[in-house]
């Protein structure tokens, strides 16, 4: 008398297994998901939070924003703010040179935000692109560089954060209301 496994018992192992390896590779992306989520919405607050700190110390937003508003009027859906204000969503451009205005106030030794959660990508992220950014330290440090072997410089940089699914770069959307002079960030 033989001993082993039949072909048929072997079978029914390796598609128990495959069926259970399914089960918990689909747990663990759906956690990595959520984990993106929750990680950019913690770079929208802490951004948000930077330059609120930035207002209430200079008496004016990062980047002079209040006078060259050059963003589309927002399409007001939201439930913030009213159909008949002048709410601005601000150019992704704008929104990068209110982060280096920041940024110039943290070298200052006038922080306004923990820049070691910060996103950025040497490309613009502009909607139909995939760009995968990195950590600001990162880039800062110039321990990842481009194809030419160059790290990046601040000048380069555009922030944003990454998106859920496959972590590639979004500028934040930062809309602001004239009339109430407040702003508000948040992912596209």
């Amino acid at each position: 008398m033989r001993r082993g496994f039949t072909i048929i018992e072997l079978v029914m192992v390796i598609a128990i297994m495959g069926i259970l390896l399914g089960i918990v590779t689909t747990a663990a992306a759906g956690a990595i998901r959520q984990a993106r989520i929750r990680k950019a919405e913690a770079c929208c607050k802490v951004v948000q939070a930077a330059f609120e700190t930035y207002y209430a110390q200079k008496g004016e937003w990062p980047g002079g924003i209040e006078s060259k508003i050059t963003g589309d009027k927002a399409n007001n859906e939201g439930k913030e703010y009213r159909s008949d204000t002048d709410v601005y969503v601000l150019d992704p451009g704008d929104v990068d040179d209110m982060m280096r205005d920041i940024l110039r106030e943290y070298k200052k030794g006038n922080p306004c935000l923990d820049i070691s959660g910060l996103f950025v990508s040497r490309y613009d992220g502009r909607a139909g692109t995939r760009q995968l950014g990195m950590d600001f330290m990162t880039a800062i440090r110039g321990t990842k560089k481009d194809a030419n072997g160059q790290k990046m410089t601040t000048a380069q940089m555009h922030f944003g954060y990454p998106e859920s699914s496959h972590g590639y770069f979004r500028h934040f959307k930062v809309v602001y209301s004239k009339p109430t002079d407040q702003m508000k960030v948040s992912t596209q």
